[in-house]
Parts: C-alpha cells; structure tokens; sequence
C-alpha cells in the first residue's frame, strides 16, 4: 500500500524545503523526503555557519583596533573551540525552526534516503510514496581533484573547516571563488597563514574587476598570498590544503526548463541539482516557482540581476552586469559613478571607510549593474537589486533620497555621480 500525496519533494535544502511549504500554503497535500538534515548545505554547511564563524573573527579582529575607539582591550583572545560550539548552536536552532514551519505549513516529513523509481513513484527503504507531482531537490557535494582525495587530514573540503581542529599555521586554498574567500577571510584572522591558488586569470569570477583589484590589495596587507593562473601542484602542499574549485550535483546530467521541468512528465528539479548559480537565494526562488507550477501554474525563472553577496572584508555586494561584461555586450556611452565610502559620514564615524560604490548605466539611464566593497555591502545590494529588477533608471535612484547618515547614502551618491552631480565627491 503506498502513500499518497499531491506534491513530494525529494531534499530538505533552501530549495525543497521552501517548495515543500509553498505548494503546502496551496493547498497540496506534501511530503518532503530528508536523509540526513533540513536546511542542507546551506544551513549545515555552507551560507549560515560561515557566517557565524565570520561574526567570531570579524569581531576579534576589530577588537584588536579598539584603541583608535579610545578603547583599551589588553590581550585578546579567540577560544577557536567555542567560537564552533557558538556556530554549532546556531545551527540547531536554525535547523529546529524549518522543522516547525514545515510542521506548521502541513508538510509530513518522511526520514529516510528516497529513490525516484519512475515519474510520481519515490521510494524510500521499505515505503513507497506515490505523487502527482514531484520535486527532485537533492543539491550539490564538494567537487575533488584528481590526485587530491579528501581525506580529513592533508586534503580537506569545506565541511572538513567547519568543525573544530587544531589551527594549523599554514592554509593552501585551491580555489579563489567565494568559498574559498570565505575560508580565507576566517583562517587569515585567526593568524594562519594562507596562500590561495588560482586557475583562472582572476579570483573572484563573475565579480566586477575593479572590486576584484581592491580585494586582492587588501588580502595583500592581511599577508594572505594569491596566485592567479596557476594549477595546484599537491606534492606542494604545505600540509593542509582546502580544495574549493566548486560544487558537484549529486544527480549530475540532469536539466530543465525554464519552467523548471524535466523530461520526465510531473518531474521539476531545483537548486543546486540543477542550477547554473548554486546560490540559496536561487534555491528559494527555484523552490517557489517548481511548486506553483507543480499545482497547475505558469511561471518561468531566469538567472537574470541575481544578486551576490560575499563576506570578506570589507563585505562585496552585486547585482547585473560588470563593467567589463558591458563593454564586451556592445553598450555604447555607458554612464558609471563611484562614491568611496572614505567621502561617507556613517563610514568615517564607524571606522570604516574602506571601499566604494559603482553604479553603471547604459546612454539612456537603464541601470545595468551596481558593484558594492564595503561596510554593510552585502545589506546595501538589496536596494540595488530591488532598483534593477524593477526597471528603475539611474535618474531615479538619484531622485530616492536616504536618511542621513546612512551606508545607503553610498548608493544615492554613486546614482548622482554617474550623472555627474555628486554632492559629497568630486565628480
């Protein structure tokens, strides 16, 4: 006897946990299949603890310039141990309270490993679990090097980092993508020394170039090495090496459309498993729009102004295209304004100042991509977002004044320069 529902969705990640509460808020009756943890990668492994660990470290290291507060903090110390038992906390009650939504929204969970048998047939050990309509969700696992097996010793993934060990002295990165900017922002605070390793040209990929060189100079000062155009050779491993060239669908081959249908009749696919972006906030939108088509909608996802945001330090946020990729698509006349948060009153009142805001247009105003390095960049780029999504022109976001004095002001000053009226800069 199998179990019957409208919806099953196979993975408890950003994207089939959020697909799973969406086609429940519906009205379908809903099951999510879960092996291990809700919230997957991104709530265990990913988005939210590297970014409780970044909280830790950002906080030592701006308590180690508490003099120029006229602050005195002798010795100071960071308790590596605790800072994961802190992160380690936050994730449970994290993890908890997508249970209690799930719960809430009428979503029974089923634990277990699922296996698609065919279109509307999953499996899972001895239960069969019969859908209308399902949503394969089953996300992404660190992709390897050949000749450089992970093995919790000499070379480590990016969950390996999570957990707490003995800090090491030295740190190769293999990969100068966000991951691997993470993990040198974190490691680099707490004194290891790191050197990152980088295929490509450039760190950094998809981000725009004038942001990328500000990075690198300031990863300079942190004595964090990088070196660009150059493939790992592992006999040169200093001992510990992160291997953080990207992430592998766990279901590799499969595709969509923009619908977020596969071939297979009733079958969507979201997130990571599929996505050209592997970012939880595509995760989200993917989840939504799978479900509402999955209950007889009509919506179609796009890749288009998906935002970034990375935690360095200064944070990065964007959103559209680079500068680079502008010229490269044929714009002509295209209009830019800088503002550096050195000219920004909040900035130099909260010590930090370093970095800018560049705002690019095309001849007639349409805004086409916002680049943020600074304080609150990663909050900042949700306003940028919302202007480009929508249409707004430069002459509009000009016209949107912001209270003063605020990390928003950056982004109106920047709109003001690309039409060479700054206020607060020189134009």
């Amino acid at each position: 006897m199998s179990d019957k529902f409208e919806v099953a969705v196979l993975g408890g990640g950003p994207g089939g946990y959020v697909a799973a509460i969406r086609a429940a808020q519906l009205g379908a009756k809903v099951a999510l299949i879960e092996k291990d943890k809700l919230g997957g990668t991104c709530l265990n492994r990913g988005c939210i603890p590297t970014k409780a660990l970044i909280a830790c470290t950002n906080l030592y290291a701006k308590m180690q310039e508490a003099e120029k507060f006229g602050i005195t903090a002798e010795k100071v110390t960071i308790d590596f141990k605790k800072v994961v038992e802190r992160k380690d906390q936050i994730i449970a009650k994290l993890v908890k309270g997508t249970e209690f939504l799930l719960q809430k929204n009428g979503v029974e969970i089923i634990w277990g490993e699922g296996q698609l048998i065919e279109p509307g047939h999953i499996k899972i050990g001895n239960r069969d679990v019969q859908s209308r309509a399902v949503i394969l969700a089953t996300g992404s696992s660190p992709a390897a090097l050949p000749g450089m097996k992970f093995d919790k010793e000499k070379f480590l993934c990016s969950d390996d980092l999570l957990e707490y060990h003995p800090l090491p002295e030295q740190l190769d990165i293999v990969g100068g993508g966000v991951i691997g900017l993470h993990f040198a922002q974190i490691y680099s605070t707490l004194g290891v020394k790191i050197t990152i390793y980088e295929a490509l040209p450039e760190i950094l990929p998809g981000i725009d170039e004038e942001v990328v060189a500000r990075v690198k100079a300031l990863l300079k000062r942190k004595n964090v090495e990088i070196k660009t155009g150059v493939r790992f050779d592992p006999a040169q491993s200093c001992g510990k090496t992160l291997i953080s060239v990207g992430r592998t669908p766990n279901s590799p081959g499969l595709s969509v459309n923009d619908k977020l249908e596969t071939n297979m009749p009733g079958v969507f696919a979201v997130g990571d498993l599929i996505s050209k972006k592997m970012f939880a906030h595509v995760a989200y939108e993917q989840g939504v729009i799978a479900a509402e088509n999955a209950m007889g909608g009509n919506r179609t996802f796009s890749y288009e102004n998906v935002p970034y945001s990375i935690y360095t330090h200064p944070e990065i946020g964007s959103v559209g295209m680079t500068e680079k990729d502008i010229r490269a698509s044929g714009h002509q006349g295209i209009r830019i304004g800088k503002f550096p948060f050195a000219a920004l009153g909040i900035a130099a009142a909260m010590g930090e100042t370093e970095g800018f805001v560049k705002v690019i247009s095309d001849e007639k105003g349409k805004l086409l991509g916002v680049h943020i390095l600074g304080p609150e960049a990663t909050n900042l780029i949700g306003g940028a977002t919302l202007a480009i999504k929508n249409g707004l022109t430069v002459d509009k976001l000009a016209e949107t004044w912001q209270a003063h004095p605020t990390y928003p002001e950056g982004l109106h000053e920047a709109a003001l320069a690309a039409l060479k009226r700054s206020l607060h800069s020189l134009n």
